[in-house]
C-alpha cells in the first residue's frame, strides 16, 4: 500500500499507552502496538497487511520487520551513527536515513530523492509525529512502519 502525498500524523489515541495510529486527516490508515507492555516485538497493521517490527541489540543496532506468518525479514535498518541509518530490503534495494534540523526531524530518501520527513514532537503534551509524503515509492508503507518504530521506541 503507498501511502498518500501530503500531511500524515502519529497519534496516541490514549495517552497511558504506547500505540500508535497513523492519520490521514480524520482517518486511521495504520497502527501499531505492543502485545505485551515489556518486549522489543510490536505489531503493526496497514490496509490488509499485518507486520512484526523488532529491534536490535547493542551489538547490532537498528530493527527489523516482517510479515506475520511468514519466514524471514522484509526489510533491516542498520544505524550507521546516531544521524544516519541505512534500510535494505531482502532484494538488496536500499534507502538513507538522516537527521535533519530542526531537532527531531528525520528524511528518509532513496538515490538523493527525498521520499518523506519525519518530525517528533517530544516536548508537546501530547507525543505526536508529524510525517510530510514528498514522492511516491512502492515500500513507503514499510519504511514508514520501520522508522517510525524506530523514532517511538527510543531517545531519538
Amino acid at each position: 500500500m503507498s501511502l498518500p502525498i501530503g500531511a500524515l500524523e502519529w497519534v496516541r489515541p490514549k495517552a497511558w499507552k504506547m500505540d500508535w495510529e497513523l492519520r490521514h486527516g480524520s482517518e486511521v490508515i495504520a497502527r501499531m502496538g505492543s502485545p505485551s507492555f515489556f518486549g522489543t516485538t510490536i505489531r503493526a497493521s496497514l490496509g490488509n497487511d499485518r507486520y512484526l517490527l523488532r529491534k536490535g541489540g547493542l551489538r547490532r543496532p537498528g530493527a527489523s520487520i516482517s510479515r506475520v506468518g511468514e519466514n524471514g525479514d522484509i526489510a533491516l535498518l542498520e544505524l550507521d551513527a546516531l544521524d544516519r541509518g541505512t534500510i535494505t530490503f531482502n532484494d538488496g534495494t536500499a534507502y538513507t536515513l538522516q537527521r535533519r534540523d530542526p531537532a527531531g526531524t528525520w528524511e528518509m530518501t532513496r538515490e538523493g530523492a527525498v521520499l518523506f520527513t519525519i518530525y517528533r514532537d517530544v516536548r508537546s503534551k501530547y507525543p505526536t509525529g508529524e510525517v510530510e509524503v514528498l514522492a511516491g515509492d512502492k515500500r513507503d508503507d514499510v519504511l514508514l512502519l520501520l522508522i517510525w518504530f524506530m523514532i517511538a521506541t527510543t531517545d531519538y
